[in-house]
């Protein structure tokens, strides 16, 4: 099986989409397929980037792509749209070798170039929206998504084999695009070894917190507007009305978010309880989480939540929105706290966690038990079913199922 995975960008900071593709290449490969990986050489996300765009370091890469192969193209100006004609030369020459192609996240010319390639040599193809047709992202740049969606889009997505969704969640809010087209349920998986063995909670908070060893509060992942960190500072000035802490922001600012974070801090009268640690990769990650007695997420939107799945990995006690698509699932396995992206809702979840030790380390077995059911040792044989049925809809006009 020779599987060819597309995707905009292969850095460290450039997101889940490009976690799941180059790790469910090197997962596939493992299990006997033959899997690629193309994508641009872009540092940072086209999409949210306010600093200059470049080219990624060497050790920006995903870890993943060191067990894959993986082929990487320049791009050129409109660079927003990752634009990279030398991906769309290799795509005419590697798709009709391929025997399903995996276009992961959509809007971009990558993705474009990959339906027609697949197109023109009728490979079967599945697209991935990583979260990227949730209802609340549809209403940003919809001039845009109008005009792409005339030109290509639509087709894209009416065209593929399947679509794949990670949870039921997202399953049932892009129900309306493209109903006849199949959905897979695959979710997003993890190495839960990785997280097995932690640094000392001391670490981090010597590095970067001055030896600070009172109750705090973690946000680790790229600080864009969807990850409602905005809400989290709200809520934890709700918090420090309660009880003393300290909330660590750990994560990239690709989006120009912070300055006007850090402006809400100082008005919310929270700036000296409040750190923005940037991002922080390999053992510095796993230190942070470590160090976190509330690990938080208070997302608009969230398609999957992988940042999630490795925090509950690491025994972490979580508090989660409810717009994090895994939420149902982590509140049917009592894994974590689940409340409403809103301050003092989510000031209570918090408070829940800091105020009681036990709850913290029943929560933690808890979270570490619910995530080895998404190990990839778990998840491997349910994407190769996928591709599989992928293989067997070339020139299908069944109507849609759902796998998974």
């Amino acid at each position: 099986m020779r599987i060819l995975n597309v995707v905009v960008g292969a850095s460290v900071r450039t997101g889940g989409a490009t976690a799941f593709a180059c790790e469910a290449a090197m997962a596939t490969s493992r299990a006997g397929g033959d899997a690629r990986v193309f994508a641009t050489d872009l540092a940072l996300a086209p999409w949210g980037w306010i600093q200059r765009q470049r080219s990624v370091r060497s050790d920006e890469l995903h870890p993943s792509l060191a067990h894959v192969d993986a082929e990487l193209f320049p791009t050129r100006f409109p660079r927003r749209l990752a634009y990279t004609p030398a991906m769309a030369r290799a795509l005419r020459t590697e798709v009709p070798a391929s025997d399903v192609v995996h276009i992961h996240n959509l809007w971009q010319y990558p993705q474009y170039a990959a339906f027609r390639a697949a197109r023109e040599a009728q490979v079967p193809y599945i697209v991935s929206p990583h979260g990227s047709l949730d209802p609340y992202l549809r209403r940003r740049g919809r001039l845009r998504k109008a005009v792409t969606s005339a030109l290509w889009h639509r087709a894209m997505l009416e065209g593929a084999a399947l679509i794949h969704v990670t949870t039921g969640a997202e399953m049932r809010l892009i129900a309306d695009i493209a109903p006849e087209v199949p959905r897979a349920i695959v979710p997003c998986a993890i190495n839960t070894a990785d997280f097995g063995s932690l640094p000392g909670p001391e670490e981090f908070r010597e590095r970067h917190l001055a030896g600070y060893s009172g109750p705090l509060v973690v946000f680790l992942g790229r600080v864009t507007e969807k990850k409602g960190v905005d809400v989290l500072l709200r809520s934890f000035a709700h918090v420090l009305e309660r009880q003393p802490a300290r909330l660590a922001v750990v994560g990239p600012d690709d989006g120009g978010q912070r300055p006007g974070l850090e402006r809400l801090t100082e008005r919310l009268g929270i700036g000296s309880r409040v750190d923005f640690v940037g991002g922080l990769y390999g053992r510095d990650r796993l230190a942070a989480l470590s160090a976190a007695d509330a690990w938080a997420l208070s997302s608009h939107t969230e398609n999957f939540g992988i940042a999630v799945m490795e925090a509950l990995a690491a025994g972490c006690p979580v508090a989660i929105s409810r717009e994090v698509n895994l939420a149902e699932e982590v509140a049917e396995a009592n894994a974590g706290l689940v409340a409403d992206a809103e301050p003092r809702a989510f000031a209570a979840g918090l408070l829940k966690l800091l105020g009681d030790p036990e709850r913290r380390r029943t929560l933690g077995r808890a979270g570490r038990e619910f995530a080895a059911r998404y190990d990839w040792s778990e998840v491997t044989p349910r994407l190769l079913d996928m591709y599989r049925m992928a293989m067997g809809r070339k020139g299908s006009a069944s109507p849609a199922v759902q796998v998974g």
